[in-house]
Order: structure tokens, then C-alpha cells, then sequence
């Protein structure tokens, strides 16, 4: 049962200044009073999730066993990020990017967070190797959240690999990824999600771009037993680019539910939104895209666009791409496509010497290939593919 005295019970653990309890018992309040959302977009649009009980959720079950590297710059863990920065991490936790009214599931994460990461990109400092984050969700209850600013002029690389190996029973975890990029400074933020299918896995990241900033998200999700994926940019700044790519790949009873959003607060700036996905068995997918752009951003470009494949006549998948433009001078575009293997691609393939699973195979690495290919990192490349390859054999 999520209670009151279990957010004291982690504010006393983490040594909380009394700003950040009270964040929190204002976030369980909320949580309390905040319906369930409906999980529907649409007529015969949904994804089903009434198996959750959320009372099974603990947020004291935490192993906290997490691996961060890269020395050159700062990367601090909770109570180091609150005992050298309190006040950076007062303007910018839960508050630029993410708020906990946000919903149920926001509220939920702010009041009950049980791990925290800062990491810092000092001003006018370009790491030339990336940060590699690993997160073992091998606990029953896991709410991770990392909190990222770049300061002008900087650029970064980093690469979120989640995994976990726990099949038993409900697993519960909630992430919220909040990016504050300054002027002229540059993100990549790469996700590598594959975590066991007992898994209900809710992720937050949201993006804060200032002037000339640039934030690159690509999200690979294959693994946990349903996952809500919000993926999240705001252009504050002329000349701020947004660029938002994803791989889905689910088989038996998965779901997915994957919502991409940029939003152009001012002109001249620029988003790219792609979503690759593929899905056998029972698996299932509702994709929801938006690109709103402000009355007063002129002169923007957006571009979104989602591709299915269905390996199975039972897979699913929904698609809700939508354009918010309130003024004429933009250049905007959006489209979607839901199809089977191509016949004649497996025939020619099987033809050349491939059996038919080699051959679908080859045809889905190939469809996945030109986004997997931006990871630009020949282990964690291998690492997905063999992944997929081994399901759909």
C-alpha cells in the first residue's frame, strides 16, 4: 500500500532538505486525488492495462544498483547532487520539464522517486566518449530518474541501457529523463529498453531546448510486458532543432503505448519525428505524434511519420499522428503506414539461397537498419539485433 509515511520514509533515507519532502507529500496528495487515466484515444483506440495493481507497488524495494561512466565531467548521485548543487537541483527537478501534476503516474514517480542521477556538461566542454548509463530494474518496485544539463556551448552523447532478469509475480518502474539544453549545446540521448516481460515500465523524458540547442532522442524499446514511452521536446530558443527517432519490436502479449510530441515555442526552429515498428504474435501498439506549433513560431519545419510491420494476423497496431499549427508560415508534414512483409521481397530473398526465417530476418533488419545504424556503436547495435533476431526464430 503507497502511503505517506513511505515518501517520509525516503526523504529520511536520502537526507531531504525539508523543500524536497514537502515536494513530495504535495505529489502524494495529488497521486491520491488524481483519477486513473483512461488509457483510450480514440474510438476502438486503447491499451489495456486493469491488470496493474498499483498496490502491489513498493517504492522501499530498490537493489539501487546502478552503473554510470564517464570521468570527465560531473555525474552525482542523489545525495551528492543535493549536497554540491541544492540549488540547481531546486530550479530544475520536476519543474522546467516535468511537473507532478502532469498525472497519476507523474505524481506517483514525484512523491516515491528512489533513485536519482545528475549529470552536469560543463560550458564549452564536448565529451568525445559518451556516458553509458546502466539501470538493472531487478527489483520488484524501481522509480529512476535522471536529471541532465547542458550548459552552453557543450555537447554529450549518452546511452541508457535498462534491463532486468526478474519474471516473476507484477515488476513495477517508473523513469523521468528531464534535458535542459542551453544555448548552442547539443544532446544525444539513446535508450536501449529490454527489460523482462513481467514488466509494467512507465518513461517520462522531456527536453527544454534554449537558443541553437539541439536534442537528438532515439528510444529502442523491446523488452517489459507493457510500456508507456513519452517522449517529449520543447523549442524555446531560435535556430533549437528536435530530432526523435524510435524502434519498436514486440511478440506474444506485449504493449506499447507511445506518445512523441515537439512542440515550436518560438521561429525558426526545427523537429524530425520517425517511428519504426514491428510486431508478431499478440503484440500491440497505439502510437500518438504531435507537433504543435505556437501562433507566433514562424518559419518552422516539422516532419513526422510512423511505419508498422505485421508479422502476425493477430498483432495490432494503432496509429494517431496529429498537427497543432496555428499560423500559415511553416513547412509541416505527417503520414503513416501499417503493412505485412512484402511477399516479393521474401520470394526473391528465399530465391538467393535464404530460409524463410533468415529471410524475414534480413528484411526486418533492414527496416529497422537505418535508425540502428545512428546508435553509432557496433556492440549495442549487435546487441538489438541479436535480440530480435533470436525472438523471431
Amino acid at each position: 500500500m503507497l502511503t505517506e509515511d513511505i515518501a517520509i520514509e525516503l526523504s529520511k533515507k536520502f537526507h531531504e532538505p525539508p523543500w524536497l519532502l514537502k515536494k513530495r507529500l504535495d505529489a502524494f496528495k495529488k497521486f491520491k486525488k488524481l483519477e486513473m487515466p483512461s488509457f483510450k484515444y480514440g474510438i476502438g483506440i486503447f491499451v489495456d492495462v486493469s491488470d496493474l495493481d498499483l498496490n502491489q507497488i513498493n517504492p522501499l524495494d530498490n537493489l539501487n544498483n546502478n552503473k554510470v561512466i564517464n570521468t570527465d565531467i560531473e555525474i552525482l548521485s542523489f545525495r551528492e547532487a543535493l549536497q554540491k548543487h541544492e540549488a540547481l537541483f531546486k530550479e530544475y527537478f520536476m519543474t522546467k520539464c516535468v511537473t507532478p501534476d502532469e498525472n497519476k503516474f507523474t505524481a506517483l514517480h514525484a512523491a516515491f522517486f528512489n533513485n536519482c542521477i545528475l549529470i552536469r556538461i560543463p560550458e564549452n566542454k564536448s565529451l568525445t566518449e559518451p556516458i553509458n548509463i546502466s539501470l538493472n530494474a531487478n527489483s520488484k518496485s524501481k522509480f529512476d530518474h535522471i536529471l541532465i544539463i547542458a550548459d552552453k556551448n557543450s555537447s554529450a552523447r549518452i546511452i541508457e541501457n535498462s534491463y532486468s532478469q526478474i519474471n516473476d509475480g507484477q515488476n513495477f518502474r517508473s523513469q523521468v529523463v528531464e534535458v535542459i539544453i542551453k544555448e548552442n549545446a547539443r544532446m544525444e540521448y539513446i535508450t536501449i529498453q529490454n527489460l523482462s516481460k513481467s514488466v509494467y515500465n512507465f518513461c517520462k523524458r522531456k527536453a527544454h531546448v534554449e537558443q541553437n540547442g539541439i536534442i537528438y532522442w532515439i528510444d529502442c524499446s523491446i523488452g517489459s510486458k507493457f510500456t508507456q514511452s513519452l517522449t517529449s521536446t520543447k523549442l524555446n530558443g531560435f535556430g533549437a532543432e528536435s530530432r526523435s527517432l524510435g524502434i519498436i519490436f514486440g511478440d506474444t502479449d506485449q504493449c506499447f503505448d507511445i506518445y512523441s510530441e515537439t512542440e515550436h515555442a518560438v521561429s525558426k526552429t526545427k523537429c524530425d519525428m520517425l517511428t519504426k515498428v514491428v510486431l508478431n504474435d499478440k503484440a500491440k501498439t497505439v502510437y500518438r505524434g504531435l507537433i504543435k506549433i505556437n501562433p507566433n513560431a514562424i518559419n518552422c519545419e516539422g516532419y513526422q511519420k510512423d511505419d508498422t510491420i505485421l508479422l502476425s494476423e493477430d498483432a495490432k497496431a494503432d496509429v494517431v499522428p496529429n498537427l497543432e499549427i496555428c499560423n500559415n508560415d511553416v513547412k509541416c508534414t505527417h503520414g503513416a503506414t501499417i503493412s505485412q512483409i512484402d511477399e516479393d521481397k521474401l520470394f526473391y530473398m528465399m530465391s538467393r539461397g535464404l530460409n524463410k526465417s533468415d529471410a524475414k530476418n534480413a528484411i526486418i533488419e533492414g527496416f529497422f537498419g537505418p535508425i540502428i545504424l545512428k546508435i553509432n556503436d557496433n556492440k549495442i547495435e549487435k546487441q538489438i539485433i541479436e535480440s530480435i533476431s533470436k525472438r523471431l526464430k
